[in-house]
């Protein structure tokens, strides 16, 4: 002990404000929450594997682009996941909350492989649309271990609803990320 002064050893750029990352994480748990409850009660009469991707991928992709949490869809889809527990929603499948994980995961994943591309508008697009069609494919790998064959392969077969889960996932990564990018420009 020489009687100087300590140095400090905590710098200001390294502290978090953690009320407002709790708060993100509350704000991704809720969206992934209504997205479901969107998906269990809006009644779309079009009888097409796949038609919830337009309003479920536009609010995913609204979650995952305003967020700066690395894995904000895998906490949504957490929300997502919880909620389908609770009886009164409706959802019949039994595997559906881990294979909505399972879509966060992939969300995330992708998002990071391509954080810079030059376009990064059709980038988003495609990314909705293979993250959607992650649905059809995890059924199609359900039914190839278990037998359980699900109602829309027997229907349309599988192409018909992998291809219809991609073009609505397109479609509703289109909306939201056009929406997120038409909220920015216009901030500007």
């Amino acid at each position: 002990m020489n009687g100087s002064m300590y140095q400090k050893s905590l710098s200001k750029t390294f502290q978090t404000n953690t009320l407002s990352t709790v708060l993100e994480i509350l704000f991704l748990l809720l969206l992934g929450i209504s997205a479901v409850m969107l998906r269990s009660y809006l009644r779309i009469p079009l009888n097409i594997p796949g038609r919830h991707g337009l309003e479920f991928m536009a609010i995913l992709i609204i979650g995952r682009r305003v967020s700066k949490i690395p894995f904000a869809s895998v906490i949504a889809m957490v929300g997502a996941s919880s909620i389908m527990f609770v009886p009164f929603i409706g959802i019949k499948d039994p595997f559906l909350p881990v294979t909505y994980l399972l879509m966060g995961i992939v969300l995330d994943s992708l998002y990071f492989v391509f954080r810079n591309p030059s376009n990064r508008l059709a980038i988003l697009t495609l990314i909705g649309g293979l993250t959607y069609m992650v649905i059809p494919i995890s059924r199609l790998g359900i039914y190839m271990f278990t037998g359980i064959m699900e109602s829309s392969f027997i229907k349309w077969g599988f192409v018909i609803p992998i291809a219809s889960h991609f073009v609505f996932g397109l479609a509703g990564a289109l909306l939201g990320a056009g929406l997120v990018y038409s909220i920015k420009r216009l901030r500007k």
